[in-house]
């Protein structure tokens, strides 16, 4: 028997192709993302049926061709049937493979973002921390592993470490007082606003608990970065410096995200925060 190459790592997705086939994206430790066909996958007594899909980790055999990859075995070491027995961790578990297949890459080292969702996936189906505090430490974090997360020891501008400083999402992190001008307090947007008529946004005053947070975010491995809590306040403010970023660095819709809207507005939510939707 040939002498197939044995890649380890987390199935992303799983789309069907054809009557009996799945086509599977799977991020694993030594070839960064590939694709791979499973082959019969859709065939109830398939080996492949279990493996081919979604959340599961394990050890799969690929064969590798020019066009395209077919996994013929599967080594699984876990399923995260925790999350496949609840619809919205389904769906956090969802978001979490859709951005790690966004922001990686084929034949590139992407171990550090493999341990990152394996980490979340594992903190999600454990319920610790709470799913909303799993997904704003899981966006930040995956920027990092992009090299393309803010900075948030220093101005971006002068490199100014003390501080105090404010967020601005399009300068790409911290402002110091020195370089933000007028712009560095509410106060001071306002009147800049109300003088030349222009719009002063993507500015961020932030706790210093919130500060230490996305610090904490910036700097920790991530088989250790999901175990803190924080304060409902300091949620709000990473949850709202997230989506600004996203929006300002991230040209991507995912659709799981959109997903997880929607839900927002049921009382599935409830379920697994122990608070009604917001």
């Amino acid at each position: 028997m040939a002498d197939y190459p044995v890649l380890h790592g987390i199935v992303l997705s799983s789309m069907p192709v054809g009557e009996y086939d799945r086509r599977l994206s799977i991020l694993t430790k030594e070839r960064g993302r590939i694709s791979a066909f499973a082959k019969g996958a859709q065939k109830p007594k398939s080996a492949l049926v279990a493996a081919a899909q979604p959340f599961v980790t394990g050890a799969f055999t690929v064969i590798e061709g020019r066009s395209s990859n077919t996994m013929i075995r599967a080594e699984v070491n876990d399923y995260f049937t925790e999350l496949r027995s609840d619809l919205a961790k389904t769906c956090y578990g969802l978001y979490f493979c859709e951005l790690a297949e966004f922001a990686t890459e084929e034949f590139i080292d992407e171990s550090e973002t493999l341990q990152l969702l394996y980490a979340a996936l594992r903190a999600l189906s454990k319920g610790i921390p709470e799913p909303g505090l799993a997904r704003v430490v899981y966006e930040i974090k995956i920027t990092y592993t992009r090299g393309e997360g803010p900075q948030v020891n220093e101005c971006v501008r002068c490199h100014d470490r003390k501080g105090p400083f404010v967020f601005h999402v399009p300068s790409g992190g911290c402002l110091c007082a020195g370089c933000a001008g007028e712009l560095f307090s509410e106060e001071g947007r306002k009147a800049y606003e109300l003088r030349t008529q222009a719009v002063a946004s993507g500015y961020f005053n932030l706790d210093d608990s919130t500060w230490y947070a996305l610090r904490v975010i910036a700097s920790t491995q991530p088989s250790r970065l999901f175990s803190f809590s924080v304060s409902e306040n300091v949620l709000a403010e990473l949850q709202s410096v997230a989506a600004a970023w996203y929006a300002e660095h991230v040209d991507h819709t995912f659709r799981s995200a959109e997903m997880l809207q929607t839900l927002q507005d049921t009382t599935v939510f409830e379920d697994i925060t122990g608070k009604p939707p917001v």
